[in-house]
């Protein structure tokens, strides 16, 4: 990019030279079309060996980070050429942007070098418009509770304006967390909707087992929680990209609610979670806000429902944080415990609808092409009436269209494995499922009795599959 002049420059002229983790370090000029042109041509093979289509990229200190610069970044005067015949852009004028279109550049590159590969770039430095390249994290945070704490309210802030794939680090970058942080912020970063764990390189390593067996065992009780919770954020996420709703969003259900926005989320419309954001060794309880409404505990499906409008206070439990779903919706899970999500393509799926009477609905695509711009994918609506569950095709995406559902996957790919019906008022003692041919299947139905008065039904191995029309009854 030096001999091809493609570099920031000083006010003399020069190619600005500043200091950072590689050392004394030169700056692209990525505001210039040719410059990101350049960049994207350095993910080929033949230019990277090692480049190949399942690698990916992190773009960091791209704010641009300059350690021995003005304000750890580079002077406000330095030049730029962007998309001009000369350099006169100062760079006062682009610095928010320069990370902008680093980010563009290399989701470019990878494009270029595997076209039907989604490309993947988590960038430290975004703007608006970022959400359209990829993830974004909230940059070199702290391991203390008010950390962990502020996390809420900016991820919240970041998926209100449109950049839904963002995350925080956990359990914080600099210093070393103690083991009720740890876990904690653990517990509470499976919600995010980008979800790592990250640190600076001087401190401890921070495998759960080197934090005590108190810490494994948390984690071993926790961590399988992944598999449910990645299946609903990505059905989430789905929607999210074809422009219906943000991944997560503040409670704002009513005007009690508005106080509660610092530690309480949505994930989508029907799952609450509620952060713990401070330690206290005594504590054995928590105070959670339900709105208006009939709330179901997504850990215990024999808990009785809670009625909302109000806080309630709930056992502080030592392996999650609190997290409750809002009655009348119907979560879709993965509930096989698996080492990647690669590893899950072809698990069974099991439905969970909540209360007498709920909906949904489901996203698939194949997590990895980009033939969902065609109508591959699978939109399903569910609907149960107390009596009957109904899969039939859901409405036209805003950006996608019509689901046109995916022929080229096996089916086994979206079999139904067990249907979980919470909150029901009477016992069931049948059930079967109609498919599109018309012949109704006896099933299995086994139910437990609830806490208070309710019951928990659940069907096992059902042959519906989704994408495509069925009744259980």
């Amino acid at each position: 990019m030096r001999d091809a002049g493609l570099l920031t420059r000083s006010l003399n002229g020069s190619d600005y030279e500043g200091f950072c983790w590689p050392g004394p370090s030169f700056y692209p000029d990525f505001c210039n079309p040719e410059a990101r042109a350049l960049w994207a041509t350095f993910f080929q093979p033949e230019v990277y060996p090692h480049s190949r289509p399942e690698l990916y990229t992190w773009n960091d200190m791209n704010e641009p980070s300059v350690f021995n610069g003005p304000e750890v970044t580079m002077p406000r005067d330095n030049l730029h050429k962007c998309h001009t015949g000369s350099y006169h852009i100062e760079h006062r004028d682009v610095h928010n942007v320069y990370g902008f279109y680093h980010h563009m550049a290399t989701v470019q590159g990878q494009l270029e070098r595997a076209p039907n590969v989604r490309p993947f770039v988590l960038t430290r430095s975004f703007f608006a418009g970022s959400h359209r390249h990829g993830a974004v994290w909230t940059g070199d945070n702290m391991a203390k509770w008010s950390h962990l704490a502020r996390s809420v309210p900016m991820l919240v802030s970041l998926c209100m304006c449109g950049l839904s794939f963002s995350g925080a680090d956990v359990p914080g970058f600099f210093y070393d967390p103690e083991p009720e942080l740890f876990n904690r912020w653990h517990q509470l970063g499976i919600w995010y909707p980008f979800y790592r764990g990250h640190a600076h390189l001087e401190t401890k390593r921070r495998e759960p087992w080197m934090l005590g067996d108190e810490t494994t065992a948390a984690g071993q009780h926790s961590l399988p929680d992944v598999a449910d919770v990645v299946h609903n954020l990505r059905g989430v996420g789905g929607r999210w990209h074809a422009d219906i709703e943000a991944v997560v969003v503040p409670n704002l259900d009513d005007k009690k609610a508005y106080e509660h926005t610092d530690d309480h989320f949505l994930v989508g419309e029907s799952i609450l979670v509620r952060a713990v954001t401070e330690v206290d060794a005594k504590a054995k309880r928590i105070e959670v806000y339900l709105p208006p409404g009939e709330w179901f505990d997504f850990w215990d499906d024999k808990a009785p429902p809670r009625s909302g409008g109000h806080s309630i206070s709930v056992p502080l439990h030592a392996g999650h944080v609190p997290v409750f779903v809002r009655g009348g919706a119907i979560l879709f899970k993965r509930m096989r415990r698996r080492r990647s999500a690669g590893a899950m393509a072809a698990d069974p799926y099991t439905i969970v609808a909540y209360g007498q009477q709920a909906s949904g609905h489901v996203y698939i695509d194949d997590g990895d092409s980009h033939e969902y711009h065609d109508g591959a994918f699978i939109y399903d609506r569910l609907a149960f009436d107390g009596a009957s569950l109904r899969s039939e095709p859901g409405p036209a995406l805003p950006a996608f269209g019509l689901a046109r559902g995916m022929p080229n996957l096996p089916e086994r790919h979206f079999r139904v494995e067990r249907a979980v019906f919470v909150g029901l008022p009477r016992r069931p003692v049948s059930a079967r499922l109609t498919g599109p041919g018309g012949e109704p299947e006896l099933l299995q139905v086994t139910t437990e009795a609830a806490s208070g008065n309710g019951h928990t039904a659940t069907v096992k191995k059902p042959t519906g599959l989704l994408g495509a029309r069925w009744s259980l009854d």
